[in-house]
């Protein structure tokens, strides 16, 4: 958002910095400068008025809005693109996350991307640009955003009132904004941590807890933990859950390499499934099920086929 504010900006003294005065900057700043377009799914939309106008939404209200930068958002921009811009200066339109396209929508963006309006610029941001189609990617050109370095995320984390700060920064991988989302469900992950480190877990207990959360947080909650188990018994190192190292050494150490691989690939591939599950509680059951196979070491359980 400072850099689209930066590109519109007209009194701009620093490269890639607004001045923060002008009459572009004040519109911009208002939400409503006229050469300036930000596309997002629904659900960050409504994510936004929940934080400035009152308490975060729960599961249940932000399963109801699109996870998904529309086809018909992108093609809306058109008419933008057909006008002139307002000020005789730049356009900008900013796409996030841009990896919550799908390919169609993807392809419905190809053409304002080969063929821009003068003076347009398109900004992608993202954290999985692999997820991004090869001609989307090759129209565009790459800047990479490093993590802060860990005392100032957690400097920020605790600025903003979050507790259990390196827990959550940890778990989210380094990512500050990540670990900030992660706040309010630090109970359940908490949770979670202690049934997935106990060696007798009850995968359908375990199951009936996670209805409380959307499944696809659920798949990249045990992505981590069992990252983090494959990578403690390979390396000796904890990446994720660094508080519960000596619990993760300890399970890992009677867990097989091989098999905790093969369910990583399986979680991988459910993560495409757990946005829309035709029943989430089987779905969560079935991967839990996984899970103890693989502590107990059947690898013939792994599949994924359950009665």
């Amino acid at each position: 958002m400072e850099w689209a504010q930066a590109l519109l900006c007209e009194s701009a003294q620093q490269p890639r910095q607004a001045c923060g005065q002008c009459l572009a900057c004040g519109w911009f700043v208002a939400g409503n400068h006229p050469d300036f377009r930000l596309v997002q799914p629904d659900s960050h939309v409504k994510e936004a008025e929940a934080v400035d106008d009152g308490p975060p939404l729960t599961a249940r209200e932000r399963e109801k809005k699109s996870d998904q930068i529309r086809i018909d958002q992108v093609r809306e921009l058109q008419s933008f693109m057909n006008l002139g811009t307002h000020r005789a200066g730049r356009r900008v339109v900013l796409l996030h996350p841009a990896d919550s396209m799908n390919s169609s929508t993807q392809n419905a963006l190809l053409k304002n991307l080969e063929e821009p309006a003068a003076g347009t610029v398109f900004i992608l941001a993202t954290s999985r640009g692999h997820r991004l189609l090869p001609t989307v990617r090759s129209r565009c050109q790459m800047v990479s955003l490093p993590q802060p370095a860990p005392e100032e995320a957690l400097q920020w984390l605790r600025e903003q009132g979050v507790e259990q700060a390196e827990t959550l920064l940890a778990l989210a991988g380094g990512a500050p904004l990540l670990a900030a989302n992660l706040a309010d469900r630090a109970d359940f992950l908490e949770q979670l941590a202690d049934q997935l480190a106990n060696p007798r877990v009850d995968a359908l207990a375990v199951a009936a807890l996670c209805q409380r959360v959307p499944p696809v947080e659920v798949v990249t909650a045990l992505y981590r933990w069992c990252y983090d188990l494959l990578s403690s018994r390979i390396s000796g190192r904890v990446r994720y859950h660094a508080g519960r190292a000596l619990a993760v050494s300890s399970l890992a150490a009677h867990c097989s390499p091989r098999l905790i691989a093969g369910y990583l690939r399986r979680l991988g591939r459910a993560r495409a499934l757990a946005e829309h599950p035709l029943n989430p509680r089987l779905f969560m059951e079935d991967l839990l099920f996984g899970y103890v196979a693989m502590l107990e070491g059947k690898a013939g359980h792994l599949s994924g086929q359950y009665p």
